[in-house]
């Protein structure tokens, strides 16, 4: 009978599952409502919702989501560990690394066993960064400054868990980074975000007329584009 009841406990949990990742839309729904409605009891269904939408494997999304669930498992550090252990168990393994990436950098010592025990199992290039990341301290989203395309994708994640306007002001300094392509990347995610996201629009107006002459332009090119895009009402 022990054969059959395990049997029957694993088609339960498939049958489970299954029903976890039934709506792909319930994942980005709840991201993007996060910061007006937080449900972190809803975490793991999005969570697997997002792996049947290809949330994770998207351009930029790793760092996106890194920074967005960093956020959110700062805000409830005692499910960290549970999550990562258990409620995860099922993702494909490059998806572990990501969550577990955004709970070490949310300073939690579960991410980092995670993180580190994954490596171990990792090949190639996956490996060595993963080490390398280890390496260092994590530090807090709302010291990493915008340097590049990736530190932008951790702040726009943070923003999405948060609705602060910090990681957005760290958007506007990168309008006027000298690194080459940096600030043109810059302005086209703001104006896009600014189109899709009111609270964006909001904080871009607030802040236009405190920033420096050359940030204002951009930001004022950026609402401009955002307003010529934005769907009609």
């Amino acid at each position: 009978m022990k054969p059959l009841r395990i049997a029957l406990a694993m088609g339960l949990a498939l049958m489970a599952l299954n029903d976890l990742r039934a709506d792909g839309n319930f994942g980005r729904n709840w991201i993007s409502q996060f910061s007006q409605n937080p449900r972190p009891d809803d975490l793991v269904q999005a969570v697997y919702s997002l792996d049947r939408a290809g949330y994770f494997d998207g351009p930029g999304q790793p760092a996106t989501a890194i920074g967005f669930f960093s956020v959110v498992f700062k805000e409830s550090p005692s499910e960290v560990e549970g999550w990562l252990k258990d409620s995860f168990k099922f993702l494909p393994e490059q998806h572990r690394r990501i969550l577990a990436a955004a709970a070490w950098l949310a300073g939690s010592p579960a991410g980092a066993k995670q993180l580190r025990e994954l490596a171990d199992h990792a090949y190639g290039d996956a490996r060595g960064e993963v080490y390398q990341l280890l390496a260092t301290k994590p530090v807090p989203v709302s010291k990493i400054a915008v340097v590049s395309e990736g530190t932008m994708n951790v702040q726009w994640g943070a923003f999405l868990a948060s609705g602060d306007e910090a990681p957005i002001l760290k958007v506007f300094a990168a309008l006027g980074s000298n690194e080459p392509g940096l600030a043109t990347s810059a302005r086209f995610a703001l104006a896009q975000k600014a189109a899709e996201y009111p609270r964006v629009l909001q904080i871009c107006r607030e802040q236009l007329d405190r920033q420096p002459q050359a940030i204002r332009a951009e930001i004022q090119a950026a609402l401009n584009e955002a307003t010529a895009h934005k769907p009609a009402a």
